[in-house]
């Protein structure tokens, strides 16, 4: 099933993990309706990082949904967006991480990004709008978590 243009609901609901422990990680009828939004989203994202660099810029190594299960199993919170189909992480190709936030600051509001991490190697975004504003656009990496969109520390 097509949530957007390039992203399907096969896409969205994927997991390594899952297949790895054979945990079920379909989404519930309203999470479903929640992973569209977050499909939409994504597709907002592509198609102005298409734009920004002028050549083809898909999004990879996607991670939306994840049940219960699968969300402790690859170690987040039972509070995850990503349980409530809310969130998804991914690369952009030809990007790094930081890049992507940084072209995506400006647009945060306009494409309904409630809430943007620059975590090691991949971006994380939630349709959700964050409690604590100092909470919605932060860096996360072995040194810790902090406010803004900064370069990793190694």
């Amino acid at each position: 099933m097509q949530l957007s243009k390039n992203f399907s609901l096969a896409e969205l609901v994927a997991s390594d993990w899952a297949a790895r422990h054979g945990v079920d990680n379909t989404p519930s009828a309203a999470v479903l309706l929640e992973l569209r939004r977050t499909a939409e989203l994504l597709q907002r994202i592509r198609n102005y990082l298409t734009a920004c660099a002028g050549i083809d810029t898909p999004l990879s190594d996607i991670s939306g949904f994840r049940s219960i299960p699968v969300n402790r199993g690859v170690g987040s919170s039972d509070g995850s967006d990503h349980v409530r189909g809310m969130a998804a992480d991914f690369k952009a190709r030809g990007m790094t991480p930081y890049q992507v936030c940084q072209a995506l600051l400006p647009k945060l509001d306009e494409f309904g990004i409630g809430q943007i991490i620059n975590e090691l190697t991949w971006v994380h975004v939630s349709t959700k709008m964050v409690a604590k504003p100092i909470n919605r656009i932060i860096t996360i990496d072995r040194h810790g978590t902090r406010a803004g969109i900064l370069q990793v520390r190694p």
